[in-house]
């Protein structure tokens, strides 16, 4: 990502591994949302040596941070709700 690329996107999210970094992505994607996924661990040798279970940085463009952050909560209350209903 070139320097003037990173002032465009912000991190919105930090997940514990890519696959859950990948269903978020996924959503927000659906929802219009530009998404990239980044090693959270790139100083310490990223993918290559922490591979696909290494923390992720899910990151959005600043102008869709706000819009980003209701619907992942959005999604987040509707998870809950359905646990307590169990």
């Amino acid at each position: 990502m070139s320097k003037d690329n990173e002032d465009k996107w912000v991190v919105l999210e930090l997940y514990e591994n890519g696959i859950k970094a990948e269903i978020a992505k996924g959503f927000l994607e659906e929802n219009g949302i530009f998404v990239q996924i980044r090693d959270s661990t790139v100083p310490y040798g990223g993918s290559a040596y922490f591979g696909q279970e290494s923390p992720k940085e899910l990151l959005v463009l600043k102008e869709n941070l706000e819009e980003a952050k209701k619907l992942l909560e959005e999604i987040k209350n509707k998870n809950e709700k359905s646990e307590k209903e169990e």
